[in-house]
């Protein structure tokens, strides 16, 4: 498939799974949410949603756990606002980069203090 016509599904499947999780999930357990990236298989049968979270571990567990019960329901609404003919499967993982970043940048902070 054509890696432009990849790239265009992949930012529009990030757009949209990034509105329904704030605006149309209202599992009390989602947390603040924010898509990272979306990688997206060659034939677009599959769909990997990187996102990230704030809070403390047991809230980004919660909000993990909200994310995958809803996995099917954003899947439909998925399906009912991009017009593909096979909708891809979705998986969802926790992003730890942002953290990582702030961790990486911490130390240096840390370092450059003494």
């Amino acid at each position: 498939m054509d890696h432009r016509r990849i790239a265009r599904i992949r930012e529009i499947i990030h757009r949209e799974i990034a509105s329904i999780l704030e605006r149309e999930i209202s599992d009390p357990r989602l947390g603040f949410v924010t898509v990272t990236r979306v990688k997206l298989s060659s034939d677009c049968s599959h769909a990997t949603i990187f996102f990230s979270t704030m809070g403390t571990d047991e809230e980004r567990a919660e909000t993990m756990e909200a994310v995958d019960s809803s996995h099917g329901y954003i899947r439909s609404l998925l399906a009912d606002r991009i017009r593909l003919k096979t909708v891809p499967a979705l998986s969802f993982v926790h992003d730890t980069s942002i953290e990582d970043g702030n961790r990486v940048l911490r130390l240096i902070r840390e370092l450059n203090e003494d």
